[in-house]
């Protein structure tokens, strides 16, 4: 007997969080459980070759691989003939970038605690020998409490 394959009806899609290059982040339910999570699709016209879909897959393995309270979680990930799906946790607060452009300075508190999460969770990415390399603010993403 096979398992289950995961496919884009488990899920009720709804707006639209944020665009990048290569596709999107829509906030998502899954019907069965009814939990909020977000869904990232990649659109795979956009591989001009196998390096880019090699590097989409590594993204996978490393998120597979973490499990940190400041690092967010990959449920699940699967495919279409045209996208690449990542289920994520929900991060409701949004970007860093946003955040700071909304209040235009931080409080020294406020920067201190995030500044200690974010070292946290690259000290715990860099003791698991992964790299980010693309850290900035639009990369940084806060859950519904900041």
């Amino acid at each position: 007997m096979q398992p289950y394959q995961t496919t884009l009806d488990f899920y009720r899609i709804g707006k639209i969080l944020g665009k990048g290059a290569f596709g999107k982040v829509n906030l998502a339910v899954h019907k069965l459980t009814e939990c909020l999570c977000a869904v990232k699709s990649i659109n795979k016209q956009f591989f001009s070759d196998e390096s880019q879909s090699k590097k989409v897959m590594q993204e996978v393995v490393m998120l597979k691989r973490t499990r940190h309270k400041n690092i967010v979680r990959l449920y699940e990930y699967f495919e279409t003939p045209k996208h690449i799906l990542f289920v994520i946790e929900l991060c409701a607060g949004g970007d860093l970038l946003n955040y700071v452009r909304r209040r235009r300075r931080l409080k020294e508190d406020v920067a201190k605690c995030l500044f200690k999460q974010i070292m946290e969770s690259l000290a715990y990415c860099h003791r698991k020998n992964i790299v980010h390399r693309d850290i900035k603010l639009d990369n940084i993403l806060l859950d519904a409490s900041g």
